[in-house]
């Protein structure tokens, strides 16, 4: 036998070859009621976030007056006690002291010197009317104004008392009725988004 070779055509009249492409995987698409569901979830944890931002905001803006309304207290018992102070050291509250010791205003001092132990002056005994200009109080005006200054204190310090109980109330209130909207609001959001779940579910059905 013999082989016999086929002879090829020409180049011109071969078919061009057709350029071959991959074909495309088809995507997956997400079924319309999983998809309504992934959103209501992402607004219903929106609201809910939202929510505990707007409550932790209100508690600081709370701590925040609280600690204000402290500072103003402080800064008023500072206020007194600086005034006491200056009190204690005015030239009438040492003249009230000095005359429920015992002692009188001398004109003619004598005073130590301590690293000789001499007297510079003449120790004078008084009397106590050696110095006409200077009025000397009683013993009973004296308390008085000791037993007056008192009640003051006493009065103011009862006032601050009433007040920190009338801010302490005030706030109080404050929390419940903030609590009680927050609570409001979180369950009318609740209600809404099940609402907008319900709908959903029932245009999907139909």
């Amino acid at each position: 036998m013999t082989a016999l070779l086929i002879p090829r055509a020409p180049r011109d009249e071969r078919r061009p070859r057709a350029d071959l492409h991959p074909v495309p995987t088809p995507r997956r698409q997400l079924p319309m009621p999983g998809f309504v569901a992934v959103v209501a979830l992402v607004l219903a944890l929106g609201m809910v976030g939202l929510l505990v931002l707007t409550t932790a905001l209100q508690n600081q803006a709370f701590l925040v007056q609280d600690r204000q309304g402290e500072a103003t207290q402080l800064s008023n018992q500072l206020s007194d006690l600086q005034a006491q102070v200056a009190q204690a050291r005015s030239v009438e509250h040492l003249g009230i002291a000095a005359q429920q010791l015992g002692m009188k205003p001398n004109p003619y001092p004598a005073q130590l010197r301590l690293p000789d132990g001499t007297i510079a002056g003449t120790p004078t005994q008084v009397l106590g009317g050696e110095v006409p200009s200077v009025r000397y109080k009683t013993e009973e005006q004296a308390q008085a104004e000791e037993q007056a200054r008192i009640e003051a204190a006493a009065k103011a310090k009862a006032k601050a008392k009433a007040e920190a109980k009338a801010k302490a109330e005030a706030k109080a209130k404050a929390e419940a009725e903030a609590k009680a909207k927050a609570e409001a609001k979180a369950k009318a959001k609740a209600e809404a988004a099940a609402k907008a779940k319900a709908a959903s579910t029932s245009s999907q059905g139909r």
